[in-house]
C-alpha cells in the first residue's frame, strides 16, 4: 500500500526518548562486541576508522549533557568551506584522538541517559530557537535534538557494521520509524524539485515501505533497498553508486532531477 510522504506524521517528546534510548542501546551492544582489530577499520566516512566515529559519538552525546558542554561544542567556528558540524566534529574526534576504546565506551555509558533525557524532554530554554542550516534549511534546535540525533547515531551503527561485517540488527517499530523520519525530510525537498509531477519511492527491508511524493500522478517509480536508500540521501554514496543499486521505471530525467545531489542531515 502507498503512503503519502506528506502524511508521514512528525515526533514528539516521548518518541523522540523512545528513539534516542534505543539507537543508543543497538550502538552499545554493537561496541562492546567488536574486536580489538575492529576499531582501525575504515568506513563509509572517509576521513574517520571506526575509532574516529565513535569518538565522534562519544563527543555528541557529551555535547547534550549540559548546556556549559554545548556551548564550548557549540562555538567552534567553521573553516572556510566547511559545515558549522564539521568543526564541532573535529573538536570532537581530536579531543579522544587518544582514547581507547574501553574509554570511549566509558565515556558514552556514562553520558548517555542523561543526555537523552536532555534532548528529549530537557533544553527547554532553547528548543524553540530556529537556526539556519545549509543542508538541512531553517529548523528548530527542537528538530535537530527530536529528530537528527536519533537518526544520526542509526546511521553510525550502520556505518560501523558495514565497516567490520556486523549484522545490523532491525525492527519494523524502530528502524522503519527512524526512515520514516528521513522520507519526510526527502519529501519536503522533492517537492520543490519535481514542480507540480509525482513519484513513488518504494523502499524494501524491515525498515522499508512505500510512499508517493509529490503533488502529481506518479509518472516514475524509484525502488531500493532501505539501509542503501540512507546511505544514499546521507552522502555516502554519489548518485551514480545509489542508482547503480536501484531500479528506476517511468521517467529517468525526473528521478535524476529528484535525487542527484540531494542531500539530508544526519
Amino acid at each position: 500500500m502507498t503512503a503519502s510522504a506528506e502524511s508521514i506524521p512528525y515526533t514528539n517528546a516521548d518518541e523522540a526518548h523512545r528513539l534516542l534510548t534505543e539507537a543508543f542501546a543497538r550502538l552499545m551492544i554493537l561496541l562492546d562486541s567488536l574486536a580489538p582489530e575492529d576499531w582501525s577499520k575504515p568506513t563509509t566516512c572517509t576521513a574517520w576508522d571506526v575509532h574516529d566515529m565513535v569518538a565522534h559519538q562519544a563527543g555528541g552525546y557529551a555535547s547534550g549533557f549540559s548546556y556549559r558542554e554545548m556551548l564550548r561544542q557549540y562555538t567552534q567556528l567553521p573553516k572556510a568551506g566547511q559545515l558549522p558540524e564539521d568543526a564541532i566534529n573535529a573538536l570532537q574526534v581530536g579531543e579522544r584522538k587518544s582514547n581507547t576504546p574501553a574509554e570511549l565506551i566509558a565515556e558514552l555509558k556514562r553520558v548517555g541517559p542523561k543526555t537523552i533525557h536532555n534532548w528529549a524532554h530537557g533544553f527547554r530554554a532553547i528548543k524553540w530557537i530556529a537556526i539556519p542550516h545549509p543542508v538541512g534549511g531553517f529548523m528548530s534546535v527542537r528538530y535537530l535534538m527530536w529528530v537528527t540525533h536519533s537518526r544520526d547515531t542509526w546511521m553510525h551503527r550502520l556505518d560501523i557494521c558495514r565497516a567490520t561485517n556486523r549484522p545490523f540488527e532491525q525492527t519494523r517499530e524502530h528502524d522503519g520509524r527512524i526512515v520514516e523520519l528521513v522520507v519526510r525530510d526527502v519529501a519536503k525537498k522533492l517537492n520543490r524539485r519535481l514542480s507540480g509531477r509525482g513519484l513513488t519511492l518504494s523502499l524494501t527491508g524491515t525498515a522499508g515501505g512505500m510512499w508517493s511524493i509529490g503533488r502529481g500522478a506518479p509518472s516514475a517509480e524509484m525502488e531500493m533497498d532501505a539501509l542503501d536508500f540512507n546511505i544514499l540521501v546521507s552522502g555516502r554514496f554519489s548518485y551514480e553508486e545509489g542508482l547503480a543499486r536501484a531500479k528506476i521505471s517511468g521517467d529517468m530525467a525526473l528521478v535524476e532531477r529528484a535525487f542527484n545531489n540531494l542531500l539530508i542531515l544526519y
